[in-house]
């Protein structure tokens, strides 16, 4: 088999299951951010509370986490656009791997940033008053809050996006009708992720 056909089909398979599921799961604590410091802390905690956290992270979403990334950045430099391509899908590509690498430096920056931060400082598990204080920070809180703004909105559009090109890859949709439905759909996606994750982001914002 092709190194580069398996390749594709390996990176836009990681980005979906576990990485995107687990964006999904992690937008939808932020929510709880509107319900206050205690309940917000409470919901986050439960997930890390469990003796087998860690391990979640590690195996299930950091190294395919950064394994979709390195096999990303090898694919920029060795893809090609099809000359067919529509102005709009040139546009897709582009954003996707501008995406890509954008969110793989806010994801560092979180982590360093939420986790690894506190952790050394002593004050992990306060992650609301941790988050607040960073936003309201008279120097440096307009740049967190653009970090913080540009990288969602770069990995629901690059995982929104991500759907649109595993369903092309791996053959889901390979009619012109269902290209179109499926990149509707993944705009619809984009949308309401997005929405979801600015609504949670302005209770602190």
């Amino acid at each position: 088999m092709d190194s580069h056909f398996l390749s594709r089909r390996i990176h836009s398979l990681t980005g979906i299951v576990p990485v995107g599921l687990f964006l999904v799961y992690h937008l939808y604590l932020q929510l709880y951010l509107h319900s206050g410091a205690k309940t917000y802390n409470a919901a986050v905690n439960s997930f890390y509370d469990s003796p087998l956290a860690i391990w979640v992270l590690v195996i299930v979403v950091y190294i395919p986490l950064f394994f979709h990334a390195f096999l990303g950045i090898r694919l920029i430099f060795e893809s090609s656009i099809q000359p067919s391509y529509t102005y709009f899908s040139h546009l897709l590509y582009w954003l996707q791997r501008i995406s890509g690498i954008g969110v793989l430096l806010f994801i560092l920056a979180h982590v360093w940033n939420a986790q690894l931060g506190p952790w050394i400082a002593g004050t992990w598990g306060t992650h609301f008053e941790h988050l607040s204080v960073g936003f309201s920070d008279p120097e440096t809180g307009i740049i967190t809050k653009a970090v913080y703004l540009l990288g969602v909105l770069g990995a629901t559009f690059h995982f929104a996006n991500g759907l649109n090109t595993f369903c092309m890859t791996w053959g889901i949709a390979l009619t012109p009708k269902s290209q179109i439905r499926i990149r509707f759909f993944s705009i619809f996606l984009f949308l309401i992720l997005a929405a979801s994750a600015l609504y949670a982001l302005s209770a602190i914002w």
